[in-house]
């Protein structure tokens, strides 16, 4: 029995005061506005989100409450299409424009001074980043967490090879982007093809989700506009905030790699670096107990909010007091060790570890001849995605050991460790492995305890265009401690099921198709050219 809820806006708070903002083309949005103490115009912050401005999900009141009380007016908005505002329900297609016309009626208020920040997570995080390509020059700066210029698309690289996508996103559209509220819904995985579950719950609420339909017809608008378009925009100073075990960390490094390297753009670059995953769970409180449960306890919301909040609130303060340059251009949280300040991510002293994959598992040197292992890939039976919620990775935090057993996983662990030991900076797996085109490889870096239990510390995956006998994982990057006695472990697979879609037959489409057959893959260790694993800088 498929459960479905729909839900709708909650009510506007009485300590908040709506206004309906009207956009380029007659359209109006609806934002409340949480004014600050003084009686003088200041600053003001802008959120604009499309999870409902009033609602427990992404408690906007007591963001709004926070921002006014540190002197900033909080203006919170539900973007078109959503909750209370007006227009059509279209992911990414007006957030330039929208987030444009929305400064211009903030700025204009008597209550602004004219200069606005934005903040947010996720999508309220990719409208301020939306906003800054607009150019608005009452923008004077934004701080997007857990997010990026290309949330939610599928990255090519340009050279044969793309990310393996993920099912988040046309789920995203069946839940929050049929029509202004969303609904609750699990999808049955184990239906084939893909889409069956999908087109159901379409057929039980009696109407579709555009947005969904349009990744199927081949003439999608709902793409967000490419990075180039930031970096063509006018610099403002930006504070990316990245969590270590985000699901959606893959955009965020693309935006600060390409940022960092444009002239304009990385002087006005802040990193903030955290052992968080996309809600905010903390690795230090994982698996999170009902006390530190923010999504359901109110003592453990308002606990959180000085660590979510002061960051941005810090690096706002410093923009408009003309003392950016006296903020570290980055912090970083050690997984399982301190926080850090530095100059440069990753550190300039940070030290490089290579492990080549070798029969034996892990080890320094490569063999000098090659020799060859396999698995064997079911995608009707994939390996199984680490928890029940990819966007909370640290609730329930996996114990992935047993899926070392698996005939469809090679698992290639290390030494122990004599000490404490920091990897920092990018981690890169390259694999000498003949596959098909169509063919996905999955890359996940482990932290094996003396008991046997292995955590996740990174991932990284690749969909191959063309067949090939090399290829690449970009597992992104860590700050992790591996704490003494503990080993390193890489397990090389095809399958992260239900995070990533499986692999289809060649030239189907993934989400309407039957599963392929079972396909065998093979690995070469050592030899002149060696499957290895490195970590650091880069």
């Amino acid at each position: 029995m498929l459960n479905i809820e729909r839900v709708g806006p909650a009510a506007v708070p009485a300590d908040a005061d709506q206004a309906m903002v009207p956009m380029r083309d007659g359209v109006r949005l609806a934002a409340d506005v949480y004014r600050a103490a003084s009686p003088s115009p200041g600053p003001a912050v802008l959120v604009r989100l499309p999870y409902d401005k009033d609602g427990a999900y992404c408690f906007m009141p007591l963001i709004g409450r926070y921002f006014a009380a540190r002197g900033y007016t909080a203006v919170v908005q539900d973007v078109r299409g959503k909750y209370r505002s007006e227009g059509a329900t279209e992911f990414a297609v007006h957030e330039v424009d929208d987030g444009h016309d929305t400064l211009q009626w903030v700025a204009g208020q008597p209550w602004c001074n004219g200069d606005v920040v934005m903040w947010g997570d996720s999508y309220y995080g990719y409208t301020a980043i939306a906003a800054a390509m607009s150019g608005h020059p009452a923008l004077r700066a934004i701080a997007p967490r857990v997010t990026g210029s290309q949330l939610s698309t599928v990255l090519d690289y340009g050279d044969g090879t793309r990310d393996v996508e993920q099912t988040s996103r046309k789920m995203y559209f069946a839940t929050h982007y049929v029509d202004a509220g969303r609904y609750e819904w699990e999808p049955d995985w184990t239906r084939r093809p893909l889409r069956a579950p999908f087109d159901d719950f379409f057929d039980r609420i009696g109407k579709r989700s555009a947005n969904f339909d349009a990744e199927f017809s081949g003439a999608s608008r709902f793409v967000p506009p490419p990075v180039k378009a930031l970096l063509e925009s006018r610099p403002v100073p930006a504070l990316y905030t990245i969590g270590w075990f985000d699901n959606c960390a893959i955009w965020s490094w693309h935006d600060v790699q390409a940022l960092s390297r444009h002239p304009g753009w990385a002087s006005h670059l802040r990193l903030r670096l955290e052992a968080i995953d996309h809600e905010n769970y903390r690795l230090r409180d994982a698996p999170i107990a009902p006390s530190d449960d923010h999504a359901a306890d109110p003592a453990a919301l308002e606990r959180m909010l000085p660590g979510y909040l002061d960051p941005a609130i810090e690096f706002f303060d410093a923009v408009l007091g003309g003392s950016l340059e006296a903020l570290p251009r980055v912090r970083y949280e050690i997984c399982h060790g301190d926080w850090c300040e530095g100059e440069t991510w990753p550190p300039r002293d940070a030290p490089e570890f290579e492990y080549f994959l070798t029969p034996e598992g892990l080890a320094a040197e490569p063999p000098p001849e090659p020799s060859t292992v396999a698995w064997t890939h079911d995608p009707s039976d994939p390996v199984p995605s680490q928890g029940a919620n990819p966007f909370a990775a640290l609730f329930d935090r996996s114990d992935l050991s047993a899926a070392g057993d698996r005939d469809d996983v090679l698992r290639f662990t290390g030494p122990a460790c004599a000490g404490d030991t920091d990897l920092m900076g990018a981690v890169t797996v390259a694999l000498t492995v003949a596959a098909p085109a169509g063919a996905h490889l999955h890359a996940r870096l482990l932290d094996m305890e003396p008991g046997g239990a292995a955590f996740l510390i990174a991932k990284g995956q690749v969909r191959l265009d063309a067949p090939r006998d090399t290829a690449v994982l970009d597992l992104q990057h860590v700050a992790y401690r591996l704490r003494a006695g503990h080993r390193l472990a890489l397990d090389v697979m095809s399958g992260d099921f239900p995070e990533y879609v499986p692999e289809a037959p060649a030239g189907a489409d993934p989400w309407t198709s039957a599963p392929g057959a079972p396909a065998t893959r093979r690995l070469t260790l050592g030899g002149p050219d060696p499957s290895y694993l490195r970590i650091g800088p880069r």
